[in-house]
């Protein structure tokens, strides 16, 4: 995992936009999960994948407490569970590849 930090923030009496990364993007998920949910426990071959919590608080791979509001990316062959240590979770996912049914890369 590498974390991430955002590219850019631009604040004025409007708003605060945050460009959060850069990226050939081709698939975006949203999760949310409930306590304890065990999620991942696998790697992808060819995908990157990146992460950004928007809500919650997850352990990484059993060594990395994340949270709202931090950004990661998974490289290719790197193995990723997430186990949701408060009440609920809400994460987006950002995958380099779409995901196929047919042929997943998804390995255990």
């Amino acid at each position: 995992m590498i974390r991430l930090k955002a590219e850019s923030v631009h604040k004025d009496s409007r708003r605060t936009f945050t460009q959060l990364f850069t990226a050939n993007i081709k698939q975006v998920n949203c999760t949310e999960a409930n306590h304890g949910a065990i999620l991942g426990n696998h790697f992808h071959k060819d995908t990157i994948e990146y992460f950004y919590i928007t809500r919650g608080v997850l352990l990484y791979n059993n060594k990395e407490i994340i949270r709202r509001g931090d950004m990661f990316v998974i490289k290719p062959t790197e193995r990723h569970t997430l186990k949701v240590m408060s009440d609920k979770a809400t994460f987006l996912t950002f995958l380099t590849e779409p995901y196929n049914h047919d042929n997943p890369d998804l390995h255990k």
